[in-house]
């Protein structure tokens, strides 16, 4: 049941280019399956799709003839556990692998089973490649996001980067400190300290899942993330804005900084995140964040020069940090790019004018691509002489998530 399922999720990946979160999440709640059947499927889905280019160059190189697209998933699939998931015997993959292929006719599982059998064996060769070209096939990323990371950070780093994005991420989560502590949480088995985040914890296992977690005392964050609402140092009198506000994580960060008062005016621009939004706040009893669907590129209908205190632009980008944790980011369309950094341009101008003199903003993404980040904030300021950087970071997936956050000051003359 297992692998049929992990087959259908990339199936529905493949043909509707699906967030395979939300995919798995809905094939979790429609079917009676274990914690250990969910982390399989987990593990094959989300393998499958991080080494796609690298299991994909492997079959082209040893199968011959016209491959299907149902052909060529159950492939690539079953070859992950082949190379990847070295507990599971080889003749079990081809096995379940066969009777997977049934369901399509007799000669697609003799087909199945004759190229199994011979990748059991295959060979791999980059001849005729150029470096750029064989690290795209052996770290399995699309060349125009080789070629990005190298132009932008340089051959050893980008190297680094591209290596990290493969990895599994570690499961984190932030406490609730309006309830409880840190050292509270740390003292329940399989929690552990995060590395960079003072407010985090690691967990082994579903957070989900957690007595702690059903009673709002911690909430799921990735680490870097949670820097974010720090760097801003929002306090309890404040006035706050938070303009791109979903799924919340962010903006109930601020709030437990806050103790739980001053406002804060939580923006996104669907209804559905809203309430999504609404439910974290109630879970992890917080009352000072008032919610609204509506457009943040368009915030100077709505209010005056000078509102806000403290504003959090935690822009929409591309994602390009994260990509251990949602590995199909990688293979989307690299024209979306400039679409995104002029909506980018739009939040921030935006939020000059009802930034207070004298007021902090924060401006984050969770891309590496510093067209997004450090060009996107030098081109602001460029416009704008009168704000100035009071500190910026980068953190790469080698450490953690990997993320940008700039925080910017207004002079007060």
């Amino acid at each position: 049941m297992e692998r049929q399922l992990a087959l259908e999720i990339l199936l529905k990946y493949q043909n509707n280019h699906s967030y395979l979160n939300i995919t798995l999440n809905h094939y979790f709640q429609q079917y009676p399956l274990t914690q250990t059947q969910k982390n399989f499927i987990t593990r094959v889905v989300y393998g499958t799709v991080t080494y796609q280019l690298y299991l994909d160059f492997i079959i082209k190189q040893n199968i011959t003839g016209r491959i299907k697209s149902f052909e060529r998933m159950l492939l690539m699939m079953s070859l992950y556990q082949m190379i990847y998931m070295d507990a599971i015997p080889q003749y079990a993959i081809i096995n379940e692998a066969v009777n997977l292929a049934k369901q399509k006719g007799k000669r697609t599982a003799n087909f199945i089973n004759a190229a199994l059998r011979k990748l059991t064996h295959y060979q791999l060769s980059f001849d005729g490649l150029d470096d750029i070209e064989r690290l795209s096939i052996e770290t399995s990323h699309p060349l125009w996001l080789v070629k990005l990371y190298m132009k932008q950070y340089g051959k050893e780093t980008a190297i680094e980067i591209l290596n990290a994005n493969n990895t599994i991420p570690k499961q984190s989560a932030r406490v609730n400190t309006l309830l409880t502590t840190v050292d509270n949480i740390l003292q329940i088995e399989g929690f552990s300290s995060c590395a960079i985040s003072m407010d985090g914890v690691y967990y082994d296992g579903a957070i989900v899942n957690t007595d702690v977690y059903k009673q709002g005392l911690i909430t799921i964050q990735d680490e870097s993330s949670q820097l974010v609402a720090r760097l801003l140092h929002p306090h309890k009198e404040d006035y706050v804005l938070d303009m791109c506000a979903s799924p919340g994580g962010k903006t109930t960060h601020l709030a437990a900084l806050m103790n739980n008062q001053g406002v804060i005016e939580a923006y996104d621009l669907y209804e559905h995140k809203i309430k999504l939004i609404d439910q974290l706040c109630q879970r992890l009893h917080i009352t000072n964040i008032h919610t609204h669907c509506y457009d943040s590129t368009k915030l100077l209908e709505i209010y005056h020069e000078e509102t806000f205190d403290k504003i959090l632009l935690d822009a929409p980008c591309s994602g390009l940090g994260v990509i251990k944790r949602k590995p199909e980011i990688k293979y989307h369309d690299s024209h979306n790019l400039d679409e995104l950094q002029e909506i980018q341009q739009k939040l921030l101008e935006n939020a000059y004018p009802i930034l207070k003199k004298g007021g902090n903003m924060v401006y984050s993404t969770c891309t590496l691509n510093k067209k997004e980040n450090e060009k996107q904030i030098q081109a602001f300021l460029s416009r704008h002489p009168d704000m100035k950087i009071k500190e910026e970071r980068t953190i790469l997936p080698t450490i953690s998530d990997g993320f940008y956050m700039c925080l910017l000051e207004k002079e007060l003359k």
